[in-house]
């Protein structure tokens, strides 16, 4: 399985050690393509989101990315559009032995990436 994998800025660069560390301890065959994108990568190269990291995403079964700092909109909303990512999935639940308000919580929250209000295509009449 060929995973994209793009660290990006600040705190992405961290997350995405670890979790490059799990993944080579699960002993799958796995090959890691670099990519880059953000604002180091726009000081670098004048563009946040270079064609080449679009290419290498669209070669690979699955990416990984880390975050972007100021040019996080020219990042994250053209690789949603680019792609068709259209929602984010976030899972909540409780978890036994941890004190919390609602012990048996278990949902998933969908929030919508690529249209209206969120990436600025709302029109007002």
């Amino acid at each position: 399985m060929k995973i994209a994998v793009i660290p990006g800025d600040g705190i992405g660069k961290e997350v995405m050690e670890a979790a490059l560390h799990v993944l080579k301890g699960l002993e799958l065959e796995l090959e890691f393509v670099y990519a880059d994108a953000g604002d180091e990568c726009l000081e670098r190269t004048g563009t946040a989101l270079p064609d080449e990291t679009i290419e290498i995403i669209g070669e690979a079964d699955a990416t990984l990315f880390g975050a972007a700092g100021e040019s996080a909109a020219d990042v994250i909303v053209k690789l949603r559009r680019e792609f068709d990512l259209f929602a984010n999935l976030r899972p909540v639940k409780s978890l036994p032995g941890v004190p919390c308000l609602y012990p048996d919580l278990d949902f998933v929250i969908v929030r919508e990436n690529t249209e209206d209000l969120y990436v600025g295509d709302e029109e007002f009449t």
